[in-house]
């Protein structure tokens, strides 16, 4: 991992802070909301305590039982209408109706025959729907009388009290599905019975798969304490009926109570409302009385919605989505707080307090962030300076070495911290091994010119000694010592060579020549004098003109083919190739020895490197030559003085060696 990216790790590590902020915006979130639902519970204590006892505010009773000290306790036949948001339509179908499978009271005579009530109360109106099952249903005969017995088929009864408390019944009888209103019996001027309609009743009858529906609407002034629904049915028409439900068969009394909320209640409820707050009030049951709702009124607490960096962060800290509303719960109990006769709750929406949290987050985000940022940003930019100060001395240290020498300056040698002291030790470095490599270039002059007069010496004295008389076994050490000498002459002229090569190439001048014969002549007297090895020459049939050197270019070709000799076995062919490029010639020698370990392609031309295994050479050399790693070090001098270059590469599958030299045209 490279240390930009590193230190760029490092930098992120910063975002701890946001991340602490949003524990912290959590942590605070929290308090927040036990101090509100610790307000909230206090509100609800109050309003409850307010309405201790107050049985007669709560539930709508007749008037003699206004004082009663005890809530309405539920009975079989007790109906709790729920509190509707908007008036159903009168049709007879319950898809405007809610879906409250609890609310619904059922009734039964057997299996066969049972029906189900639901209501409602809406603006100061009963609404009543009854879903009837009954396999036969039976319409009353057209156009006749609804008090005709022979006529007469299934009816609905309803049956309440009056607010003086007196008993009363209206009826719904229908000849077809359809609206239709409510009728009452009353004694005519000679006793008779007829069937009056009362207008403020009206409903709607429709069938169903299972039977029929019931819908009806009725004012709560109309009503008093009891209220109940009875149905007559009849497997035919004019057939007697079979009655079923919460009147009572014999004379259609009540049995059980409607409990309603008492009309003042919800204007009690109302000068207790705030921006933010509903307050409901319900039965023990659960069932709502009435309620008033203001939390929609909490825009106008702060009519400015909140920043978009607010509701960002807020998707970060609200990882549940949006907090639910506090809820709050307390009893109302009766006077002598015995029991309960309903409960207060209590709801305010979590904007009050959210927004108070956003504008802290908000703040305390923002200056976290804005912190991380500098930091990383500041990190970053250190990061790159770092990175470009390393890359710099990378690349120094890479180009340091040169085929000219060594490169001793380095940058950032003046800054005074850490990386300027590396830079000043490389170069202090380079500056030695300069001088070292220096000494070791006229090394090879130097010990040629101290070693030549000493050499002469032992040559003079050695042909001295030839010329007296001495013991035939003398003579034998004699020729040893003058072959020593002549061996050590050797090594001389050889560490001499690149002195002279490079004094040559220096004094050297450029002529045209064609590379073809030159080449061509070169090869074929490569094939007399090396007569163990072969030679394949591949010269182009158009000539190449060159602007050189000719006698530099064969001196390079022969210690290429000198090269090629010595590492490859007897036998092989070595390979002479000129290729004609855009602007340049390529010279190509290739033979069948030994592969050539990477690590030593790029140091062959190197003065003073050789490959050849330690205490040998790679082949027996019958001359008894000696190698100083100088050969192909002249031939990079010679491609250099030509304007090209000189490599080396193996060839495909491991089959050999390839130098090729690009001269310049």
């Amino acid at each position: 991992m490279s240390l930009r990216l590193k230190l760029l790790l490092l930098g992120l590590a910063t975002l701890v802070l946001p991340w602490a902020g949003c524990r912290y915006a959590r942590e605070m979130e929290s308090a927040l909301r036990e101090g509100e639902s610790t307000s909230l519970l206090a509100v609800a204590d109050t309003v409850a305590a307010s309405l201790q006892g107050r049985v007669d505010l709560m539930y709508r009773a007749p008037v003699d039982t206004t004082a009663a000290q005890s809530a309405p306790t539920r009975g079989p036949y007790d109906l709790e209408p729920l509190v509707l948001s908007a008036a159903p339509l009168i049709d007879g179908y319950m898809d405007d109706w809610p879906q409250v499978p609890a609310a619904w009271a059922w009734f039964k005579k057997d299996d066969e025959h049972r029906f189900g009530v639901l209501t409602g109360v809406y603006d100061r109106v009963l609404y009543l729907l009854l879903d009837v099952r009954d396999p036969h249903v039976v319409f009353d005969a057209p156009g006749a009388s609804s008090l005709d017995p022979a006529a007469m088929g299934d009816r609905v009864w309803l049956g309440f009290q009056t607010r003086e408390g007196a008993e009363q019944q209206v009826f719904f009888a229908a000849s077809g599905p359809g609206a239709l209103t409510a009728r009452r019996i009353e004694s005519g001027e000679y006793g008779e019975e007829l069937a009056v309609i009362e207008p403020r009743i009206r409903g709607a009858w429709q069938l169903t798969a299972t039977g029929y529906h019931l819908e009806a609407r009725v004012p709560l002034s109309m009503l008093g304490g009891g209220f109940g629904v009875l149905i007559d049915d009849r497997d035919q028409r004019g057939a007697a009926p079979s009655s079923y439900g919460m009147l009572r068969p014999d004379d259609l009394h009540t049995q059980g109570r409607l409990i309603v909320a008492a009309p003042e209640l919800t204007t009690y409820l109302d000068q207790f409302a705030q921006p933010g707050l509903k307050l409901a009030v319900m039965t023990p049951s659960g069932q709502l009385l009435a309620h008033v709702d203001a939390l929609a009124q909490v825009a106008d607490l702060d009519s400015e919605p909140p920043p978009l960096l607010a509701r960002l962060y807020r998707r970060f800290v609200d990882r549940r989505g949006v907090p639910p509303p506090l809820e709050s719960q307390a009893p109302i109990y009766d006077r002598d707080h015995h029991g309960a006769i309903g409960t207060l709750e209590v709801t305010q929406t979590a904007d009050r307090w959210v927004r108070l949290r956003d504008h802290a987050l908000t703040r305390m985000l923002n200056l976290t962030l804005a912190t991380s940022l500098v930091a990383f940003i500041g990190m970053f930019a250190f990061a790159a300076w770092l990175a470009l100060r390393l890359s710099r001395l990378r690349e120094a240290s890479e180009s340091a070495l040169t085929r000219t020498g060594i490169v001793t300056s380095f940058p950032g040698t003046a800054v005074h911290d850490e990386l300027g002291d590396v830079a000043r030790s490389f170069s202090t470095l380079l500056s030695r091994l300069n001088e070292y490599t220096g000494y070791l270039r006229t090394l090879a002059g130097k010990l040629a010119h101290e070693i030549r007069t000493p050499l002469t010496i032992v040559r003079s004295s050695l042909e001295n000694l030839e010329a007296e008389p001495l013991p035939p076994g003398a003579r034998a050490y004699l020729e040893r010592a003058r072959q020593g000498s002549e061996r050590l002459n050797a090594i001389l002229l050889a560490m001499g060579a690149a002195t002279r090569v490079e004094e040559a190439i220096t004094g050297a001048e450029r002529t045209r020549c064609d590379l073809v014969p030159l080449m061509a002549a070169a090869v074929a007297a490569y094939r007399s004098a090396f007569a163990q090895r072969r030679f394949d020459a591949e010269l182009p049939a158009e000539p190449v003109p060159l602007d050189g050197a000719p006698d530099l270019i064969v001196q390079m070709l022969d210690k290429l083919v000198d090269n090629a000799v010595d590492f490859s076995p007897a036998g092989a062919l070595i390979r002479v190739c000129l290729k004609v490029e855009p602007g340049v010639a390529v010279i190509e020698v290739d033979n069948l020895g030994a592969a050539l370990p990477p690590q030593l392609a790029g140091r062959l031309f190197e003065s003073l490197w050789q490959s050849r295994p330690e205490g040998g050479q790679a082949r027996p050399d019958p001359d008894n030559r000696p190698h100083f790693g100088l050969g192909l070090y002249i031939v990079r001098l010679i491609a250099e003085f030509h304007g090209g270059e000189a490599w080396a590469e193996n060839l495909p599958e491991g089959g050999g060696v390839r130098f090729s030299v690009r001269l310049a045209r």
